[in-house]
């Protein structure tokens, strides 16, 4: 069929069906959740009652199945893959060793539901936690209020340890965007309502939001961002920065809001190395005033070295980065 001049409309074949949107094209936000609260309720009932070595061997046949049926998060997987391997050895992987090699990233998904848990249940306590950085940790200690830059990258509520007790006690603030999030963060509630993680879902970003946020950094509190996933409402807001070998789409809007914020803002992973976890705490910006004309640029900045950041993590755990989508590709 041809193209149709632009005072036409297209004609349709009748026998032709409409034609479905790829899953793969699809941004984040909109992939169907796979699995379902009652699975992870009957995995953590395994994990409290029936011990860890059960819920290992119940866990692995389950991340088979959702392995080798999930055909978007796998393909995204490989791609990831294929990319930080190529990236530091200029040579790809094999299809057995993609497959291996991306069962490992899924599997260990599947562990950290243990680790979120078992955190927020208070059995992670700072001593189990090695701080890297430690002036960096100091400055975030002693700041009034911070912004922090995350990602699905490890364990980052395993973190709460840190803030929890003592004189280092404040409460940490995660913003969500993804509409499936309330209902496993209130399942977390129930586990533990004293847990010092408030979550504050957000779809459509605000003046109201901004002075709710605002008002938290004033009493103190921390303001946590996962700045690795693209706007729900507004996913063309990005800045196309390199990544592990390509150029990806980071969003504007956690640059902006660090800014308006107008206060200190860090980096922090935390990965399980060894059997232990490893806070990764870095000093990533100032409180700067930016010219409107320049805001741009300073913002692109500010991807750009956070991309940079977390290339160097994935790099040191790269089967923990959990991002089952194709993150390279522009989403519709």
């Amino acid at each position: 069929m041809t193209e149709p001049s632009s005072n036409t409309e297209p004609k349709q074949d009748p026998k032709q069906a409409p034609q479905q949107e790829n899953e793969a094209d699809l941004h984040w936000s909109k992939l169907k959740e796979r699995g379902s609260m009652l699975g992870i309720e009957v995995l953590v009932f395994v994990h409290k009652y029936l011990g860890n070595w059960v819920f290992k061997v119940i866990l692995f046949p389950v991340m088979v199945y959702f392995y080798l049926t999930g055909d978007v998060a796998r393909k995204s997987i490989h791609h990831y893959l294929n990319n930080m391997y190529l990236h530091k050895n200029n040579t790809q992987l094999t299809q057995g060793q993609l497959f291996r090699k991306g069962f490992k990233v899924f599997y260990n998904f599947g562990l950290s539901i243990v680790d979120k848990f078992d955190a927020w249940l208070g059995k992670v306590n700072i001593e189990d936690i090695d701080i890297k950085n430690d002036d960096a940790y100091q400055a975030l200690i002693n700041a009034n209020g911070a912004v922090i830059f995350s990602a699905h990258l490890g364990n980052m509520e395993v973190c709460r340890a840190i803030f929890s007790t003592g004189e280092n006690k404040r409460k940490l603030n995660v913003i969500t965007y993804n509409e499936h999030t309330p209902s496993f963060n209130n399942f977390l509630k129930k586990v533990n309502q004293d847990a010092a993680i408030n979550f504050i879902h957000i779809n459509d970003f605000g003046p109201a939001d901004s002075i709710q946020l605002k008002q938290k950094i004033e009493d103190g509190e921390a303001i946590v961002i996962f700045a690795d996933r693209t706007s729900v409402n507004n996913p063309d807001s990005v800045y196309n920065v390199p990544f592990i070998g390509e150029n990806a789409p980071f969003a504007k809007g956690p640059f902006a809001l660090a800014s308006i914020m107008d206060c200190k803002v860090f980096l922090m992973f935390c990965l399980k190395e060894e059997g232990r976890y490893s806070a990764y705490v870095e000093e990533f910006a100032e409180p700067t005033k930016v010219k409107r004309k320049e805001r741009n640029e300073y913002f692109s900045s500010l991807a750009t070295k956070y991309a940079q950041r977390l290339e160097f993590y994935c790099r040191k755990e790269p089967y923990q980065w959990f991002n089952f989508f194709s993150f390279w590709q522009k989403k519709k």
